[in-house]
């Protein structure tokens, strides 16, 4: 039996999942609705949580962050880390009721988006000192594309305007694409063995 025949009988058996069950998604690309400063989306997927990405603020606006994944995957959870700095934590307060999505990056439709989780003031509100935050999709259902995206916007009557401020963000999968299989520390090709 060849091997890439065996490991496509393995894949079939056995899900392919990392140790811990969560396999963390290759992002190849951010971009925002708005860039305050020099804070580019590019700084939320640069492995760096000290090299900001945020929006400009506002009200009555609709402000986003999207990233597109490598592959087509189901989302198991989204981590959003140092959204503020220690002495800025009135920041994670811009971001209240930031809706976070599982999107289709090819298509234009909005109704294909798949909502995956909201940061809701009692997330926020409950660790004063918390700036990271990991927001799980719904278990009991599938919630697949190439894409994350957060979208958020704040009443008039809102204490604090919106924005969308990312030291780092983070995508996780429970399993690697059809084509993929989990070695390490990542999924890579069945065909060429790379990422």
């Amino acid at each position: 039996m060849s091997l890439f025949l065996t490991v496509a009988l393995l894949w079939l058996i056995v899900p392919a999942e990392s140790g811990d069950g969560i396999i963390p998604i290759t992002l190849i690309t951010a971009e925002q609705s708005s860039t305050f400063s020099n804070y580019d989306a590019a700084n939320a997927i640069d492995g760096d949580p000290e090299t900001w990405s945020q929006t400009k603020d506002g009200k009555d606006i609709l402000i986003w962050f999207r990233v597109i994944f490598d592959d087509i995957y189901c989302v198991d959870k989204v981590k959003l880390v140092e959204i503020s700095e220690p002495s800025a934590r009135h920041n994670n307060w811009r971001m209240k009721n930031t809706h976070i999505t599982v999107i289709d990056s090819n298509s234009a439709d909005q109704s294909t988006a798949q909502e995956c989780n909201t940061l809701t003031h009692e997330m926020i509100d409950k660790d004063g000192e918390t700036s990271t935050f990991e927001l799980e999709c719904p278990e009991n259902e599938l919630v697949c594309g190439d894409g994350v995206e957060l979208q958020v916007t704040h009443p008039s009557a809102f204490s604090y305007p919106a924005a969308i401020r990312l030291g780092e963000i983070k995508v996780f999968a429970t399993h690697c694409p059809h084509n993929r299989i989990f070695i390490g520390t990542t999924c890579v090709s069945v065909l060429s063995g790379k990422p």
